[in-house]
């Protein structure tokens, strides 16, 4: 995951094992009460004073031997919130994409 923080901007992104379908799917319930909107693979949620852009990059696929894993990078932009706001809403956001394993 890489990160950049200036000035009330903080950016990072990282590769999530799901499929578009799925990002979709769940979005809405990692949103909880949060405004927000949709255009295309991007989305602009309203968080405290400021927003977060959320870009869902090109659906990819891992191969090990005949398994295949769909992945996506996906890049966040936090405007105008603090660095407790920005963890507070990637805890929420993380819980609710996270994957059962045993």
């Amino acid at each position: 995951m890489n990160q950049v923080s200036s000035d009330n901007i903080i950016e990072y992104s990282r590769e999530m094992g799901l499929t578009h379908e799925d990002f979709w799917r769940l979005l809405p319930r990692a949103m909880g009460e949060l405004q927000y909107s949709c255009e295309g693979d991007n989305v602009t949620v309203k968080l405290h004073d400021g927003h977060v852009h959320i870009h869902l990059g090109v659906l990819q696929e891992r191969r090990i031997a005949l398994l295949r894993l769909p992945f996506a990078e996906v890049s966040f932009r936090f405007e105008g919130v603090t660095v407790e706001q920005q963890m507070a809403f990637k805890t929420n956001f993380d819980l609710h994409f996270q994957r059962g394993g045993g």
